[in-house]
């Protein structure tokens, strides 16, 4: 009986799975070869379609089954504060395939056919054209507009590791998962307990391993090949198995770049010749960035206070700066986008004397506008904000207060706001901000340009980046202001200057803590993120009946000793300050957190050079060893340790109470700091790694061999 009920429980899931590619009827043909230009082949046997270039076979696919097939369907969504729930409802199903026609036109290969299935029917035309030695373009058209959904999947095999797709803050190789593609609140504890379960029961807001602020639709594999979807709808990535690589859209054609390359290094390198490169930071990024809010007062003696302990601090961030308000959820921010003269008097001179003393000041500004005050006032009268279904502004219940969310297909709406980000921050002084959310864009929302928000939604992070980088552009700072973007999609990398890893917990959470945020990263920037950071000590902080959320001076101290190795160094307070330890609570932290800050500035040439790297190339500044050494079967899914550059291995703490770390070193010989010992690579090691003196290794015989470990002389152990 038992038997019996769970055959019927899952049956529809595997008729659905089975469905989806029903069978194929193809032309008989002999096995024919069509030449593309550029030394690519396409080659067409009766039991699959390939495509060779010059550096090997890029894409290949079964015509013993069907590869591709669409549908008709509609989301039913869920939404709560930028955690959507969503189900596919299909309606009708095109799941038999045939092929009526392939060949040779205008240089480009082209084949044609129809899908059909039950009440459904549409032709279709799949046309690939080589773009280079290493690249093909290919576009899926599906004739029938009432069809929203594409399917299609390609060869892979149980060897094939896979990464990237953005931001994954819980999976570097993507082997065996799959992933869905939208971009959201990234959830509190996505999996890690009891977290998870009480942000579900109480807010729907638990999110899981794959929930992220910036999903992104490129990927690429250790088969040094690599596919870029330009399709903006919610997607499924499916490498769930060993033979074939499966993907979803839920919308009507496909529009593919993809491209055969030697390494890893070389992929990247060519997908962010075409998708964009972050720029240079501005020189004073590179030291210690203080995140501390509190009024004018307040701010002025912890920077006094963290100086006089030898912290380099060249930045101030004060997400305060528009005033600050108490909520169920913590202490948040007024968002009215102007100056909060009460908290920081006469806030334009106040900028101006710390910037004699070399501090920098940034603040914080979101796409969003609180429901009071003569600029959401402005902006209703104008009809800058997201329309519901009734016409009506789409106001959204944020955290802890409701909220209008600005309308970036209106081009009013955008040269309004430029104009509020050109007047009120840059023209009061500010060196840059955070530029918060992006991702809270309700599906059913009415937009200015009538494009379907379901087609939109992931496009408006980026286009949120885009409207601050032409801010600061129009205002004539390039290269001297810098925002830093926490969600985003396809492009994000050619309009944001720097990105930081979001709110993850106060916690040494596997899924949203500070090993997520180092995934994160270390996924994002196989994904064109290449200059990104996370908050030191993270921001999530939960009281709670089954267990508090509250960061310790030990999570404190060993997430800045993580992110001494990244390029930009920042506090945060989290949302409940007087709850988290932070880097004034104590003498002992002042101290070891301006040792710090005097560790990260050492690297800052170093840095430097990695940032010029990055952009000129786009690979990464914190990068996987797989990056570096994809030959070697140990590093594909190492996933706690990374390269920062070629050079400087690090294999951070990430536990509670640990004091050694265990970890691989690839080939080469590798020196370790503190210690002077060498090691010839190829290994595993068990590292001591007390408070402060974190396991890294300097690569010898390197480029920055020398210079690195000069830098880190100051640093050592006093015998």
């Amino acid at each position: 009986m038992r038997f019996f009920f769970i055959t019927l429980t899952l049956l529809p899931f595997l008729f659905n799975c089975q469905s989806r590619f029903q069978k194929i009827t193809q032309l008989s043909s002999p096995p024919k070869e069509f030449d593309l230009g550029n030394g690519v082949k396409a080659i067409y046997l009766p039991s699959e379609l390939s495509f060779i270039t010059s550096k090997g076979k890029l894409l290949e696919f079964s015509l013993k089954d069907p590869f591709l097939s669409a549908a008709k369907g509609e989301q039913i969504v869920g939404f709560r504060k930028a955690t959507f729930k969503i189900k596919d409802k299909i309606l009708s199903e095109c799941n038999e395939q045939s092929i009526e026609s392939f060949g040779l036109e205008k240089g480009a290969f082209s084949l044609n056919g129809k899908l059909i299935g039950g009440g459904c029917s549409t032709d279709y035309s799949i046309r690939f054209v080589s773009t280079s030695q290493s690249g093909l373009d290919w576009n899926v058209e599906i004739s029938n507009p009432e069809l929203n959904r594409t399917y299609i999947r390609f060869k892979s095999d149980e060897s094939e590791n896979i990464y990237g797709l953005g931001e994954q803050f819980s999976h570097l190789n993507l082997k065996g998962k799959k992933p869905f593609l939208f971009s959201e609140e990234q959830g509190v504890g996505r999996g890690d307990q009891p977290i998870t379960w009480g942000a579900e029961l109480l807010e729907g807001a638990g999110g899981n391993e794959y929930s992220t602020y910036t999903p992104i639709p490129f990927f690429l594999t250790s088969k040094n090949r690599a596919f870029f979807f330009e399709n903006s709808s919610y997607s499924v990535f499916d490498f769930e198995e060993d033979s074939e690589i499966s993907v979803e859209f839920r919308e009507r054609g496909l529009s593919v770049r993809s491209w055969k390359s030697t390494s890893p290094k070389e992929i990247l390198k060519l997908y962010t010749s075409y998708t964009g490169r972050f720029p240079s930071l501005p020189d004073w990024a590179y030291g210690t960035w203080l995140g501390i809010q509190g009024g004018k007062q307040v701010v002025l003696e912890r920077i006094e206070e963290a100086k006089k302990a030898g912290n380099p601090i060249t930045v101030l961030w004060i997400q305060d700066w528009v005033g600050q308000r108490k909520t169920v959820f913590g202490s948040q921010l007024w968002w009215k986008w102007l100056p909060d003269e009460n908290r920081y008097p006469d806030f334009k001179n106040f900028v101006k004397e710390l910037n004699k003393q070399n501090v920098q000041v940034l603040g914080y500004i979101n796409p969003m506008l609180a429901t009071e005050g003569p600029m959401f006032e402005d902006a209703v009268k104008n009809n800058y904000l997201v329309k519901d279904k009734e016409g009506k502004d789409y106001i959204v219940q944020t955290a802890g207060f409701p909220a209008g969310l600005l309308d970036l297909t209106n081009p009013k709406a955008r040269v309004w706001i430029k104009t509020i980000i050109k007047q009120n921050l840059i023209g009061n002084g500010l060196s840059g901000w955070m530029a918060d959310f992006g991702e809270w864009l309700p599906m059913d929302a009415v937009l200015f340009s009538k494009e379907s928000a379901e087609l939109y939604h992931n496009k408006y992070p980026v286009e949120w980046a885009r409207l601050n980088r032409e801010a600061i552009q129009e205002a004539g700072k390039e290269g001297q202001v810098v925002f830093f973007s926490r969600a985003g999609y396809s492009y994000s990398n050619k309009y944001s200057t720097s990105f930081w890893a979001g709110d993850q917990m106060v916690s040494w959470g596997r899924h949203d803590g500070i090993v997520s945020s180092l995934i994160g990263i270390l996924s994002g920037g196989l994904s064109g993120i290449s200059l990104n950071h996370s908050d030191i000590g993270g921001y999530t902080t939960i009281p709670s009946p089954i267990r508090d959320y509250f960061r310790s001076k030990e999570l404190f101290l060993r997430w800045a000793e993580l992110n001494v190795f990244s390029p930009i160094f920042r506090t945060h307070e989290g949302n409940r300050p007087a709850k988290n330890h932070q880097p004034y609570s104590d003498p002992e932290t002042i101290q070891e957190f301006a040792r710090y800050g005097k560790m990260h500035l050492a690297l800052k040439e170093y840095l430097k050079f990695l940032n010029k790297e990055a952009t000129e190339t786009g690979l990464p500044i914190l990068r996987p060893l797989y990056l570096s050494y994809p030959e070697d079967s140990n590093t594909k899914d190492l996933q706690t340790q990374f390269l920062l550059g070629e050079d400087l291995l690090v294999i951070p703490v990430l536990e509670k109470r640990e004091t050694s770390v265990h970890g691989y070193l690839p080939k080469g010989e590798w020196e370790h700091v503190w210690t002077g010992q060498t090691f010839v690579g190829g290994v595993w090691l068990e590292t001591e790694a007390p408070l402060g003196y974190p396991a890294i290794y300097l690569k010898k015989k390197s480029a920055w061999y020398e210079k690195l470990k000069s830098s880190f002389l100051p640093f050592q152990k006093t015998k």
